[in-house]
């Protein structure tokens, strides 16, 4: 199998971050477009947020038949990258609801949800890290 997870899953750590940085960027200069970018870089890393889920639900049945990978260090990336996504996809929410005027902008609601949904990417990429260069995880064999 050929190991598209590892190619597509920078898009939506590079996506969502940046939206984030965006957020906090809107924050201090107040600027329509910033909020506008940030919100289009959400709703792009969601997206891609999808694709690298299920990329990884594939990559995850071929190590797990390898046998060579603890199962444990499997669930504990598959976990957090879930939350990962549930929280961004809140956010998305939050931030769609604030767009089409159905709820007041919630600047702090945001910043919250951002950073703490950016700590749990970046923890959830650490034990994506960890699968392939402590474990090995679709790293084939010398």
């Amino acid at each position: 199998m050929h190991p598209i997870h590892p190619m597509v899953v920078h898009f939506p750590i590079a996506l969502l971050l940046a939206s984030v940085f965006f957020d906090v960027v809107a924050l201090r200069w107040r600027g329509q477009e910033f909020r506008a970018t940030s919100l289009s870089l959400l709703a792009l890393g969601v997206l891609a947020a999808v694709v690298a889920l299920l990329t990884g639900h594939l990559a995850e049945e071929a190590v797990e038949h390898s046998g060579t990978i603890p199962k444990q260090a499997i669930e504990t990336h598959e976990e957090l990258t879930f939350a990962v996504f549930w929280v961004f996809a809140g956010l998305l929410g939050v931030r769609l609801l604030s767009y089409w005027g159905w709820m007041r902008e919630r600047a702090l609601l945001v910043l919250f949800l951002g950073v703490g949904g950016s700590v749990l990417l970046l923890v959830a990429s650490y034990y994506g890290g960890d699968l392939v260069y402590r474990y090995g995880a679709g790293v084939l064999p010398r």
